[in-house]
């Protein structure tokens, strides 16, 4: 028996020194980084092991250039010490030295490590798909550090780290039938109807529908053509006999049996159809991209498409790199293959690009189109994009430069009971991320694209109307910080550049505390609306670039969210009434939205600009789509009409809203008369009815003639342009 536990402990004695032993072997580092990096981009090296936090003051880590020198760089370790950030603001090629000794733990397997990487400028063309692994790459290391829950700081300057002219679109064209409401004249946006003066073109689910509106008092759906099930239009376009529908398409791929999740395509696709019989319209061709739509446009017979893609880059990690396709697809219905990644040639890093995900940008000749050799040029560039501007020579994208969100620590002081005395806690909160945007901007000469300048201000873009071109100078407006909340921090600014993008004058500072609710340009004017608690309108004199200047403003309440001019002296705002009440809960002073407002602005007096008149439709909780999309905006100069659909609700009591009704409203707008009523086409509630029936809502109106339509998903109802009789019905199908 004592010789069994004599063994017994020999044994287990050899049993620690063992696993002591391989203890002190340790694991082999490894180490995660890419192969170049932007100049003045942080370079991140991501190591297994945590390294000693002396270890750059004592000289254990080091960087090399190509010649074997040591080169003077921003160095600095986060995430825990086990991510070390470079930054070097020389280009060329170097490598990194670690030290066996800059490791926290030391083993036998603990060896020095030597990564080399370049500094580039920018790369103008991706050469190869080692490149877009590394930029996809670089994207996937900072979520997945982040996310984790590990420690994240931005390795920027810090303390301790030194080192052609836009017409305004106004009443509409003068055309006898409507067209789109777009931004720029001449430049085509496309919408969910469209008309030729004698058919009515209108989208339902998957549908185009396709009614004759030649005789109003008996219109009839004359055809339908019906999308598959996984493709939605989004966009209808007329060109001369063609009809262009882009849609939203989802395309699966064939799954392999080591996937272990569904992919596809989620792609935009204009589909070309001729209609020159409208009741027997055909299909001409299909031509494709990745990713969702950011903006389409047609000008000068071209067809320019703008989407966005993020490829699914977080399997690098789980998946062989050679199985990965990170390049975006295309497909054109007269190529055999429809589907296809796009060649390698054909993309392009932006300046500053980040972000894990592409903008592609799409040109197509519409000029004979049924030619399979017509032209189609397709480019995708590195880096996402948000709004979208066009003038005659140029496409302006713009893109939201987030900084991750960082943890800040509180003392939060707990108030005393009558078991805990007065204690201070440490508690934890997320700090405001700032946000900067960039600009990009690509030349357009038919289908040829070219990536052009590109610059970054501060702040964020409302929505397209905050851009404009003029004169060969660009211009936006943005909101720099936050305007919510006790201590709000926002500022707006007015910027001017040149055709290269280098600011050549600004306007800043504008309404401290509130921010851009709407921004229109007229030539060598700008005007734009801010809000908290009133409505400032500013009028900015732009005639002199370098010297842009403040003339007039005025204070009303409510707000506008877009503006249209009337003419060169007077413009519309539409947006919302406000009051404020005090809140009966908190008993402080708020500020509420009420019914739609609808202004007229005299802006003959730029240093005094007045409200000439105004109407407000319905009470709190009223809404029309036009408050967000210009496209819903009616118009026929003729008759100065302009009008839109409406949903009312009023209030009941102090927090309840009660359904009025819905339909559209129309008005004349006349410098000389004011604003108005002319066409009330509002169903009131029933009774009992509670809320507005989405099938009958009114989507668009348009005029063919003397003839108003009014287009719900479930039908088109025709009126008289002048009395605003009923004169027709029609459903859809």
């Amino acid at each position: 028996m004592k010789k069994r536990f004599y063994i017994s402990g020999i044994i287990l004695i050899l049993s620690v020194i063992a696993v002591g032993f391989v203890l002190m072997l340790g694991k082999k580092i490894e180490v995660e980084a890419t192969s170049k990096v932007m100049v003045n981009h942080p370079y991140q090296v991501h190591f297994s092991q945590s390294l000693d936090k002396s270890s750059l003051e004592h000289g254990f880590i080091y960087i090399t250039n190509s010649a074997g020198e040591k080169v003077d760089v921003n160095m600095k370790l986060i995430n825990n010490n086990q991510t070390l950030a470079i930054i070097n603001e020389q280009l060329g090629n170097y490598t990194v030295h670690v030290e066996k000794d800059a490791f926290e733990s030391i083993s036998t397997k603990t060896e020095k490590q030597e990564i080399t990487f370049e500094v580039v400028a920018e790369i103008k063309h991706i050469s190869s798909k080692e490149d877009l692994q590394n930029f996809f790459l670089n994207a996937a290391n900072r979520e997945r550090r982040y996310y984790s829950g590990a420690e994240y700081e931005t390795v920027e300057e810090s303390a301790d780290m030194s080192t052609s002219e836009a017409k305004s679109n106004s009443a509409g064209s003068g055309s006898d039938h409507s067209t789109t409401n777009n931004q720029v004249e001449g430049i085509e946006e496309g919408d969910i109807v469209a008309t030729d003066g004698q058919f009515i073109y209108s989208t339902k689910d998957n549908n185009i529908i396709i009614t004759d509106a030649r005789n109003p008092q008996n219109m009839k759906q004359v055809s339908k053509i019906t999308l598959d099930q996984y493709s939605y239009p989004m966009q209808l376009m007329l060109h001369g006999n063609m009809l262009i529908v882009i849609k939203d398409q989802y395309v699966e791929k064939k799954q392999s049996s080591k996937q272990h999740f569904i992919d596809g395509y989620s792609l935009t696709t204009a589909a070309f159809y001729n209609i020159e019989d409208p009741t027997n319209p055909s299909l001409i061709r299909e031509v494709g991209q990745d990713g969702y739509m950011s903006g389409v446009r047609k000008y000068n017979d071209v067809l320019y498409i703008v989407t966005n893609k993020t490829p699914n880059y977080w399997i690098l990690y789980d998946t062989p790199v050679e199985e990965v396709e990170l390049r975006p697809y295309v497909y054109d219905s007269e190529v055999e293959e429809k589907i296809a990644p796009m060649d390698i040639e054909q993309l392009t890093i932006l300046p500053g690009a980040t972000e894990p995900n592409y903008t592609i940008i799409s040109a197509i000749d519409l000029n004979n189109f049924q030619n399979e050799k017509v032209e189609i040029e397709t480019k995708g560039f590195l880096g996402g994009s948000s709004n979208l501007y066009m003038s005659y020579d140029a496409i302006y994208l713009t893109a939201n430069n987030y900084e991750m969100p960082t943890t800040i620590e509180m003392d939060i002081e707990m108030e005393p009971t009558d078991d805990v005395s007065t204690s201070v806690t440490r508690d934890m909160m997320i700090a405001p991320v700032s946000t900067n945007t960039d600009i990009f901007k690509f030349s357009i000469d038919k289908t040829k694209i070219a990536f052009t300048a590109s610059t970054s201000i501060e702040g964020t873009v409302l929505n397209q109307f905050s851009m404009d071109e003029y004169n060969h100078h660009f211009r936006i407006a943005v909101t720099e910080g936050h305007s919510w909340g006790n201590e709000p921090t926002s500022k707006n600014h007015l910027y001017i550049f040149n055709d290269q993008l280098e600011k050549v004058g600004e306007v800043t500072d504008l309404a401290k505390g509130e921010r851009i609710y709407s921004a229109r340009f007229m030539g060598d004017k700008a005007y734009i609306v801010t809000f908290k608690e009133v409505d400032p309108l500013f009028v900015i004199d732009l005639a002199n670039p370098s010297s842009p200047k403040v003339l007039g403003e005025l204070k009303i309440p409510g707000f506008s969210n877009y503006l249209h001019p009337l003419d060169e002296n007077h413009l519309i705002g539409i947006g919302y009434d406000t009051k404020t009440v005090t809140d009966s809960y908190t008993k402080q002073p708020i500020t509420l939205t009420g019914g739609i407002k609808i202004s007229l602005f005299d802006i003959t007096d730029f240093s005094n600009p007045k409200e000439q008149d105004h109407v407000i439709i319905g009470g709190r909780g009223s809404y029309s789509e036009v408050q967000y999309n210009h496209k819903v905006l009616f118009r026929n100069p003729q008759y100065s009409y302009f009008g839109f659909p409406v949903t009312l609700y009023n209030e009941k009591g102090e927090y309840e809203l009660q359904y009025q009704g819905s339909g559209a409203v129309i008005y004349e707008i006349t410098a000389e008369n004011g604003i108005q009523i002319k066409g009330n086409l509002i169903t009131p509630a029933k009774e009992g009815e509670q809320y507005e029936s989405w099938e009958a809502l009114i989507q668009r109106m348009i005029y063919i003639e003397d003839t108003l339509y009014t287009v719900s998903r479930d039908a088109i109802q025709s009126y008289d342009l002048k009395t605003f009789k009923q004169l027709g019905n029609v459903k859809l199908k």
